[in-house]
């Protein structure tokens, strides 16, 4: 999503947009995470070229992030973020396409 999107968007229109597949997949990475993509997607019984694309649109509305790069950088390890923490990333988000830069935002 681009800074503009941010500024129009809620976090309820964004949570709006996990159906189907996305929703499916979200779903798996809560249960099955973290992983890399092809672990998940085993664990979860998802064929991978349906679940990589969908998780790489979680990422980018913040409902899925990468927790670290294996050696190699081939595949990084993900894990699903709980629907508060997700909320904190947009609102971060929000604020910086809204404000500008904001202070680095911390999860834990």
């Amino acid at each position: 999503m681009s800074p503009i999107d941010y500024r129009n968007a809620t976090f309820e229109s964004l949570r709006e947009r996990l159906h189907g597949l996305r929703y499916l997949v979200l779903e798996a990475w809560r249960v099955h995470g973290p992983g890399t993509t092809r672990e998940v997607a085993e664990r979860a019984h998802m064929d991978i070229l349906t679940f990589r694309p969908r998780t790489t649109e979680l990422v980018q509305l913040g409902f899925v992030h990468l927790v670290d790069e294996e050696r190699g950088g081939t595949e990084g390890r993900y894990e699903a973020l709980s629907d508060e923490q997700a909320r904190s990333i947009f609102e971060h988000r929000r604020h910086e396409a809204i404000h500008g830069f904001q202070p680095e935002l911390n999860l834990k």
